[in-house]
């Protein structure tokens, strides 16, 4: 199987085209995050209780938004889940009748338990609080700079 890094889809290797423009990888974590399905937004609840029900960690990406009349947003629902959990994933989607089985779906294997560690949450929170204080720090910088910038061009006239 073949990876590609940027848009996060799976190839088999036969096949000659490629993804997208960048080079597909042979080696990919465990843990990379893997397209598993395209839907609308009719198919997305579905497909995200589904995976839900089985405890099968996913990513939502909502693309080609659209802002409709009465405010709601809507466009397509790309799900991601991470490399060992691939396999588990199509079953799923499978049995509920929502996909298709790709190509390269005999060379998946099943994930072990032990393969995926989800963040605990004090680490959850520690990370929480340092991008806070990162964003807090970008924002006084930028405040600082503009003021400075402000003060050098007040000072070219003045």
């Amino acid at each position: 199987m073949k990876y590609c890094k940027k848009c996060r889809r799976i190839a088999s290797d036969d096949e000659k085209g490629r993804i997208c423009s960048h080079k597909l990888s042979d080696n990919f974590e465990k843990d990379s995050p893997c397209e598993l399905i395209c839907t609308d937004e009719a198919s997305a609840l579905s497909v995200s209780s589904s995976l839900s029900a089985e405890k099968i960690p996913f990513s939502d990406v909502l693309t080609d938004k659209v802002q409709m009349v009465w405010g709601n947003v809507s466009g397509k629902h790309v799900f991601y889940v991470p490399f060992c959990f691939l396999k588990k994933a199509y079953d799923t989607l499978a049995t509920a009748g929502l996909s298709e089985l790709p190509d390269y779906y005999d060379e998946l294997e099943y994930g072990a338990d032990d393969d995926w560690h989800e963040m605990s949450p004090r680490k959850r929170n520690i990370v929480r609080v340092l991008s806070i204080i990162a964003f807090a720090v970008i924002v006084y910088i930028c405040a600082a700079g503009v003021d400075a910038a402000a003060l050098f061009i007040k000072g070219l006239f003045g």
